[in-house]
Order: structure tokens, then C-alpha cells, then sequence
């Protein structure tokens, strides 16, 4: 009896050591797989793309050269109106000052004509002489035109040929008795050209109408 209770008992584990064998053993777990990174980001990967504008067709049509000579024209149109506005306000005020122009003018006129006499370095210093005191009392005269500047147009001519005619247009007259020509040549040029302008200017000033109050 005890050994067949033995024999049972070996039966009895073989069969339950089959049993274990036939089992199919549990498939290991997977891990999903990483997921893909977000693409890059266009401005961090290339700063300079978010600097750089997409370009974009030209709303007017015009090519680049059409824009450049439209703007051109533009500015050119704006300066020839700023000039137009300044000549009318300086018009106006040396309308209201025109008397003293006159004078003035007129003195220059004298100054410069009284030269045409001389005929040697001593008649040139003796005129010198004569006109200095003229010449520093109208040079006066001509500050009340315009004490604070910027508003007659001819004002700096009339100082730069009185200055001319007290120093150096006579040296430059003495200088041409001495055989040096080219001196005197110049004075005389500057002098005639800003006796021109001054001729014109005072033209226009007495045929303006005055301004309106």
C-alpha cells in the first residue's frame, strides 16, 4: 500500500509539471515609442527671419527708378514754394522799409562814384579821408533796416560794399596805379554784381503791393 501511494504521489507532480510546461509564458511588456519632436521653430533657428519682411509686390505699379524721380519731383515742387513764400515775406518787409533803402543805396552810389576822380595813390587817400565818417554813419543807417537779421534781402550787400569801398576797393585802385590790375578787376566785379542785385531787388520791392493787415 505504501507504494502505490508513492506512485500516485510521482504521477501526480509529473502531471502537474506538464501542465506548468504547456503554458505559454506572458509576453514582456513593450514601451510605446518616443514621440516625434515639434519641428523647429522658423524665428528661433534663424533670428534674422523674423527681422526680413516678406516682400510684397509694389501697390502703385511704379519701378524703383519711377519712385525715385517721383519722390524727387515731389521735393523739388516743395523747396520752389518754400522759395516762393520767403521771396514774398522778404518783399513785404523791405516794402515797409523801402525809404531807407533808398538812402542808403543812394550813398553807396556816391561813395563808389567819387573814386572814378582819382588819378594817383594821393587822390585815393584823400577821398579814403573824406568819406570815412560818410561811410560809418551810413553803415549805421543801414543796421536799422534790419536790427535783428534775416529779414531784408539785401542788407548784407549793402555792408560788404561799404566795407569794400572804406578799405578794399581803394587799396585795390592804388594797386592797379601801381601797375597791378587784377585787384581792382576783381573789386569791381563783386561790386558790380551786388549793385546789380540790389538794383533788381529794390525794382521788385517798389512795384510789390503791400502786404495786408
Amino acid at each position: 500500500m505504501r507504494g502505490a501511494h508513492f506512485v500516485s504521489a510521482l504521477v501526480l507532480l509529473f502531471g502537474l509539471g506538464a501542465a506548468c510546461s504547456n503554458e505559454k509564458p506572458a509576453a514582456p511588456a513593450v514601451a510605446p515609442p518616443p514621440a516625434a519632436p515639434p519641428p523647429p521653430n522658423p524665428v528661433a533657428s534663424n533670428p534674422d527671419a523674423a527681422a526680413k519682411p516678406k516682400m510684397v509686390a509694389n501697390p502703385d505699379g511704379l519701378s524703383l527708378a519711377d519712385r525715385i524721380a517721383k519722390r524727387q519731383a515731389a521735393e523739388k515742387k516743395l523747396a520752389d514754394q518754400l522759395a516762393v513764400d520767403e521771396n514774398k515775406r522778404l518783399l513785404a518787409y523791405d516794402k515797409t522799409k523801402l525809404p531807407l533803402h533808398k538812402e542808403v543805396f543812394a550813398a553807396i552810389e556816391k561813395y563808389r562814384a567819387a573814386y572814378a576822380h582819382a588819378k594817383t595813390n594821393e587822390d585815393v587817400e584823400k577821398i579814403r579821408v573824406k568819406q570815412e565818417k560818410a561811410i560809418e554813419a551810413t553803415g549805421k543807417k543801414m543796421a536799422t533796416i534790419d536790427p535783428k537779421g534775416g529779414n531784408s534781402n539785401v542788407v548784407t550787400d549793402y555792408d560788404v560794399i561799404l566795407n569794400a569801398l572804406a578799405n578794399d576797393y581803394p587799396d585795390a585802385l592804388e594797386a592797379s596805379f601801381r601797375g597791378d590790375k587784377k585787384p581792382l578787376a576783381e573789386q569791381t566785379a563783386e561790386l558790380d554784381k551786388r549793385t546789380k542785385k540790389i538794383e533788381d531787388w529794390l525794382a521788385q520791392v517798389k512795384a510789390a503791393k503791400p502786404a495786408k493787415k
